[in-house]
């Protein structure tokens, strides 16, 4: 359960109890923005081959920086609500295509 992505509030329920259970502090927000970031990483890593991009949320939590190998933003992932988790709270299935589509354009453009 630790690994376990989210892919929708079933599982965000599943993995909020697990974390609870095992005495971390959690709320459904933080497990959300976590599966938003862990999904990301994962796209980002499959597109590369290997892990050697790193995705981190912006300072303000609004948006995902997708760093190079030089530790240079090259590209992000940004909500088209209004946030990434209101997003996945939306429509998270839809939401995780979209950031797959929007990481095959960033690889391909650096």
């Amino acid at each position: 359960m630790q690994n376990l992505i989210p892919g929708d509030m079933l599982e965000v329920n599943q993995k909020l109890k697990w974390e609870l259970d095992t005495g971390m502090t959690a709320d459904e927000s933080s497990v959300i923005r976590d599966a938003v970031l862990a999904g990301t990483q994962y796209f980002v890593d499959e597109a590369l081959e290997g892990s050697y991009w790193t995705v981190k949320w912006d300072a303000n939590q609004q948006n995902i920086d997708i760093y190079g190998l030089d530790a240079t933003v090259v590209g992000a992932i940004k909500p088209t609500g209004e946030s990434l988790e209101a997003d996945f709270r939306q429509n998270s299935q839809g939401l995780f295509m979209r950031i797959e589509k929007e990481v095959a354009v960033v690889v391909r453009n650096n």
